[in-house]
């Protein structure tokens, strides 16, 4: 009698192991009164499909995507900066003064 398995290796055609995709970039810390000259010496995950965070992406300290950022200013290295108000999730970016 043959073996019976209970799954067929097609069964897992298109299986992503890991449930949610992160991208990381730089960042320096979260802080009033943020200027472009502060240092970009974080890392970072977000959620979101392009290079840097945007409105509704959410942000996560650790590349598993389990731990969110906390509320702050965070500057970006594109002139830019981005706001996370409660939960990771980014409210607004805008220019980084």
């Amino acid at each position: 009698m043959p073996i019976a398995y209970p799954y067929k290796l097609s069964d897992w055609y298109g299986y992503d192991k890991d449930c949610s995709s992160v991208t990381s970039f730089t960042s320096a810390i979260a802080e009033t009164g943020i200027t472009c000259s502060q240092p970009l010496n974080q890392t970072y995950y977000h959620n979101g499909s392009g290079t840097y965070p945007v409105a509704n992406d959410v942000v996560y300290t650790n590349s598993a995507g389990t731990t969110t950022i906390g509320s702050g200013r965070y500057r970006l290295n594109n002139n830019t900066s981005f706001s996370v108000l409660n939960s990771g999730v980014v409210a607004f970016v805008d220019p980084c003064n």
